[in-house]
């Protein structure tokens, strides 16, 4: 058992350096989904304000030129 024991200890350090090495870049990898996923989440709010101020902007010039139009009603249909 004495002569296998610092091949055991050796084996086990490599073993537990592959997890941890595994998990550092699965971790690294996750980090970067988020920021990803935050930097699209900011874009498609600025992108909704900016379809909004042009919504309020196309139903100003509407007005003023007096266009016909009825907006349909929001929301789901009933039937």
């Amino acid at each position: 058992m004495a002569a296998t024991t610092d091949i055991r200890l050796d084996r086990v350090k490599h073993e537990y350096q592959g997890v941890s090495k595994t998990q550092d870049a699965l971790m690294d990898r996750i980090d970067t989904y988020e920021a990803a996923l935050t930097g699209l989440t900011a874009s498609v709010a600025a992108n909704r304000e900016d379809i909004q101020e042009n919504s309020r902007k196309l139903d100003a010039i509407m007005e003023h030129l007096q266009v016909p139009y009825e907006k349909p009603p929001m929301g789901f249909k009933t039937e």
